[in-house]
């Protein structure tokens, strides 16, 4: 599904160079359950735009999904990322949009179309079949994040890419988005999940941890 050979990125200023990840080997398979832990600063952010197609100037050799990504250009990059969905910790929700709206438009993006029947079953799916004509800024951050985990899910994704999706949560509602996100990884989903929460990443089937742009564990 996924595999890093050799990857590093470095950010060069005119009077710098930081190194941001050093030599990178990973794999992940079909349908696992890999957490990201690691300190602030430590590359998290920078390996997970890599994974998720966000950035493509790396060193090294990418493959997903059984594409080399290297040396693809945007329009082919823009193809592949709509088969990895995103949830991040802020949500990132259309202020302007109900629930339904938000999950439509994700959909519309990938498939050029409307499918309302598909739409109402991911929002059921996560719990929020009576809010869909509610907007974000009525909605408690769980159930937010419901709506971000609905607009990930409605195209079907190979990998779902979760940043920090319970960091600002509390311990109940975490809970809860966590078993949404393992139900998903069940049912075949790859997930990577991120997470500064050793409790969430031992749910995982592997932990990756990462130091000062390494990977060490």
């Amino acid at each position: 599904m996924i595999k890093l050979e050799n990857v590093s990125k470095r950010y060069k200023g005119r009077n710098f160079q930081l190194t941001a990840l050093k030599d990178i080997n990973i794999s992940i398979n079909k349908s696992e359950f890999v957490a990201i832990v690691g300190k602030s600063g430590s590359g998290k952010s920078t390996l997970i735009k890599i994974i998720g197609l966000l950035d493509s100037d790396f060193q090294g050799r990418y493959n997903f999904d059984g594409e080399v990504v290297n040396g693809c250009n945007d329009g082919k990059l823009t193809l592949m990322r709509r088969d990895i969905g995103f949830i991040f910790q802020d949500f990132q929700l259309i202020s302007r949009y109900n629930v339904y709206k938000n999950v439509e438009l994700s959909y519309v993006i990938k498939y050029k179309k409307i499918n309302k029947k598909k739409i109402l079953e991911i929002i059921d799916k996560v719990g929020l079949i009576d809010k869909i004509n509610s907007y974000p800024e009525e909605l408690s951050g769980g159930q937010k994040q419901r709506v971000a985990i609905a607009r990930a899910l409605v195209t079907n994704p190979k990998l779902i890419i979760a940043d920090e999706p319970t960091g600002a949560l509390d311990e109940t509602t975490t809970q809860e988005i966590l078993n949404i996100i393992m139900d998903i990884n069940k049912q075949g989903t790859t997930v990577i999940f991120v997470t500064h929460d050793n409790d969430i990443a031992k749910k995982a089937d592997r932990i990756l941890q990462l130091k000062n742009g390494e990977i060490i564990v």
